[in-house]
């Protein structure tokens, strides 16, 4: 299977940038990698509501087609592009989290995000804080309150904790560092390390940081 990177958080914390920054300096490592892009803004394409006003229906299309893009990429087939790590650019349970926070608790939608981790588990999962509290509309998909990102950041917190669910937590960063270097530094060493043991190998030390 895959090594599967999570990276969770309310939105407008850079995850979509991180995800994308980590394929590439993995791949730059000789190490195959993708990133799956969050299905948000193509259900925002579709015309279906997300953010505030997001529907039992678009949560759902959400939940699926970003599990449907997981499972496509986590197992090694003939005749398909073949990835050695995956990074998530969110992941079921902070997209279960939105759902939860507009339409209430929902069983088969829980059940469906918890089952998925366990069947296909993240190796490690990332938890990016709120840097900027202005909120850059970016191409319109995301929402600009800041009063619900830091309530979804809060609900995150909290559903993490409640199932259970370990993570770790990225640091804000210093002053000097506005492209959050220690981030990527993070993540590529902890993965690294992580695919030394897994595959009984060892990467050239100018691989990390």
């Amino acid at each position: 299977m895959v090594y599967k990177i999570g990276l969770v958080s309310t939105h407008g914390t850079g995850k979509s940038t991180l995800a994308a920054l980590i394929a590439g300096l993995l791949k730059s490592r000789n190490i195959e990698a993708k990133y799956l892009e969050e299905v948000a803004t193509e259900a925002k394409e579709l015309g279906l509501p997300i953010n505030e006003q997001t529907t039992l229906t678009a949560q759902l299309y959400i939940l699926h087609k970003h599990f449907c893009n997981e499972l496509v990429y986590s197992e090694n087939r003939t005749n398909h592009p073949n990835y050695e790590v995956i990074t998530c650019d969110r992941i079921g349970f902070d997209n279960y989290c939105y759902l939860e926070r507009r339409l209430g608790r929902n069983e088969y939608a829980l059940n469906m995000v918890l089952e998925h981790a366990k069947l296909y588990p993240y190796n490690r999962i990332y938890f990016l804080p709120i840097i900027n509290p202005n909120i850059e509309s970016g191409s319109g998909v995301r929402s600009v309150n800041q009063e619900f990102q830091l309530e979804m950041e809060q609900n995150i917190h909290e559903f993490l904790h409640e199932q259970k669910i370990d993570y770790i937590s990225l640091p804000i960063p210093a002053e000097n560092d506005p492209f959050r270097e220690e981030w990527t530094k993070t993540i590529i060493n902890q993965t690294l390390e992580d695919l030394e043991a897994i595959k009984r190998i060892k990467f050239d030390k100018r691989y990390y940081f």
